[in-house]
């Protein structure tokens, strides 16, 4: 009697690409379990997980917290750009001549209620990217009321480069999203 030879036509290969596809899942599965640190009953059995300097404290390439992150990114910069506009509209000439515009703490505080609710966060988020600048750590109504913050350089140029930043990372947004499409589709 002759012995059966294996099928090696198209319904074979498409057995065997879900089984070798489905064995690369496993194996992501089992890679992402021996990192995630709820998996473990025991902090001793979980392995000790080394980060580059440019990895720590970042989420995982390509997952939905960094398009989550990029998305923050984003937003925070337009807010950003809104609060140096508030300047650029209210505030007068910077006495040290720079170009730029210069409005107190307390009046900025008035005008910008009105649009949004996190003034402190946004003006920090604006001296950390150097686009405005004020006296001391932290600035408080009532105490901080007549502290000048002041754009850094004339306010289109900042303008410019905030919109370039936000391009660029809706660029960056927007590749992710269709990386992550062409993936799923592919699966």
């Amino acid at each position: 009697m002759a012995e059966k030879q294996p099928a090696s036509g198209p319904e074979e290969n498409s057995v065997s690409s879900r089984i070798m596809h489905f064995n690369q899942q496993a194996e992501q599965h089992q890679q992402w379990m021996m990192i995630n640190p709820f998996a473990h009953y025991n902090v001793s059995e979980m392995p000790k997980r080394s980060f580059g300097q440019e990895e720590y404290g970042r989420a995982p390439a390509g997952s939905r917290s960094e398009q989550r992150a990029l998305a923050a990114n984003v937003q925070v910069l337009q807010e950003i750009l809104q609060l140096c506009e508030q300047i650029e509209k209210s505030g007068q000439e910077d006495p040290e001549g720079h170009g730029s515009k210069t409005v107190e703490f307390g009046a900025l505080f008035d005008l910008y209620n009105d649009i949004s609710d996190k003034l402190l966060a946004t003006l920090l988020g604006a001296r950390k990217y150097g686009f405005v600048d004020f006296s001391g750590e932290t600035l408080f109504q009532g105490r901080d009321e007549t502290v000048p913050v002041r754009l850094v350089r004339p306010f289109q140029e900042l303008k410019t480069e905030i919109l370039a930043k936000v391009e660029d990372l809706q660029c960056i947004y927007v590749e992710k999203i269709d990386m992550e499409a062409t993936t799923l589709r592919q699966d």
